[in-house]
């Protein structure tokens, strides 16, 4: 029986290349994003094998998870105070005789020193941690982001535009670079293409996506922010181009379901929900201020990747001082330059032509409510198979009749592999 499940492997490495490369017998569903190891269950991301990563992961969850709390140290110090309660009951604190969790903390400032934190923790706590962050208890300590252009204090930039009241203009909202260059400067007698309102759709997209999965935070990691941006956006990657507001909705949606997002980039209603930012983002607060969100949005994203330059930049210096390789790190120095470049290069496209970008709001709106009207229908069909599911069912007799183990006398035969 083992001889036929090997050869099982085999096949399915030789027709799939998705293979769970850790039990070598399932399909792999997901991508580690660490790694890039195509694996199929949890139990699998939690094997020995992988020990390396999933212990890197959970560090990074409670750091993130701890340093997105904006309610300040109180909150951090409930989750601490949860963790406790939650190892107690569970009995897996010992006999009492190591310091308790309070203990090991105590001293730390828990705004600054979260990565300490996670060296505390003893290897139940850090299980529970795990535990508390699948089971969504944590997520209800946390406040979710509302994103700056939905926020109702930007949507008062109009009016204080009109009255002359400049210094009320809202903080959430990301700042516009100063000294924007004339984009007639850096073109000098040549015209720029008709395709750059199509391509700023796609990093609009891009930008409010990695903006929410990293629920408002994105400026905090600018290395992880920065690669997701450039795995989410078709026109930064390799100075590809977009013809049309189709293609830049689908080159977008396209990349957002296949970088391995499984909690949010394969969901229909949180794509269509990032679609209706970028329709905000392009729309702007109001008339008169049309373009400011746009300005915002790529000064934002040109000050996150400028962040990461820096961070590329140090990394790089200290590998160079301990002979380890950089080639990984210098091919991205350069997709992320290339990308910076093209952004400052829109963000002085957009404020002479990007009113061009308001005349595709209409395609736009098609393109969801195209999309919306797709997903509603495959709802429809859902809901009517599961409500008939038990009508569909064969009934015992059918599958008596139809079974391959059943010969025409009723007797069961029974194959067994050597």
């Amino acid at each position: 029986m083992a001889a036929s499940v090997e050869t099982t492997t085999v096949q399915a490495d030789s027709e799939n290349s998705f293979v769970c490369k850790l039990c070598l017998k399932i399909a792999a569903k997901y991508t580690c994003p660490r790694c890039n190891m195509g694996y199929c269950s949890l139990a699998c991301y939690q094997s020995e094998k992988h020990a390396g990563c999933s212990e890197a992961f959970y560090k990074d969850c409670v750091v993130n998870e701890l340093s997105q709390m904006t309610s300040g140290s109180d909150d951090k110090q409930k989750v601490l105070e949860m963790l406790a309660k939650d190892l107690e009951e569970r009995g897996e604190e010992g006999d009492g005789s190591e310091d308790d969790l309070a203990d090991r903390v105590e001293g730390l400032d828990l705004d600054e020193d979260i990565g300490v934190v996670w060296g505390r923790l003893k290897p139940e706590e850090k299980e529970e941690f795990a535990r508390m962050l699948q089971d969504g208890r944590l997520a209800r300590l946390i406040e979710l982001w509302t994103p700056w252009w939905k926020c109702a204090e930007n949507q008062k930039l109009v009016l204080e535009r009109e009255t002359g009241n400049k210094k009320q203009i809202s903080q959430k909202m990301p700042e516009i670079l100063p000294d924007i260059p004339d984009i007639n400067s850096l073109l000098k007698n040549n015209r720029p293409s008709a395709e750059c309102k199509f391509d700023l759709l796609n990093i609009l997209f891009a930008y409010a996506f990695v903006s929410r999965i990293h629920n408002g935070c994105h400026l905090e990691c600018p290395m992880d922010s920065t690669q997701d941006v450039l795995e989410s956006c078709f026109v930064l990657r390799d100075q590809n181009r977009c013809g049309s507001v189709g293609e830049a909705v689908q080159k977008s949606l396209d990349d957002v379901c296949s970088r391995g997002k499984k909690s949010e980039g394969s969901s229909h209603s949180f794509n269509l929900t990032v679609l209706e930012d970028v329709r905000h983002l392009a729309s702007g607060p109001g008339k008169m201020d049309s373009l400011t969100f746009i300005s915002a949005a790529l000064s934002d994203l040109i000050s996150l990747f400028q962040t990461a330059l820096k961070v590329i930049k140090k990394e790089l210096r200290d590998r160079r001082k301990s002979g380890e390789d950089e080639i990984d790190l210098t091919t991205l120095r350069s997709s992320v330059f290339r990308a910076e470049k093209k952004l400052s290069f829109l963000l002085s496209w957009s404020q002479r032509y990007g009113m061009g970008v308001h005349q595709l709001l209409p395609q736009l709106q098609f393109e969801i409510e195209t999309r919306q009207a797709e997903a509603d229908q495959v709802s429809e069909i859902k809901a009517a198979v599961e409500s008939n599911i038990e009508q569909l069912k064969p009934t015992d007799k059918e599958v008596k009749k139809h079974s391959p183990l059943t010969s025409r006398t009723g007797t069961a035969k029974i194959i067994e592999l050597d």
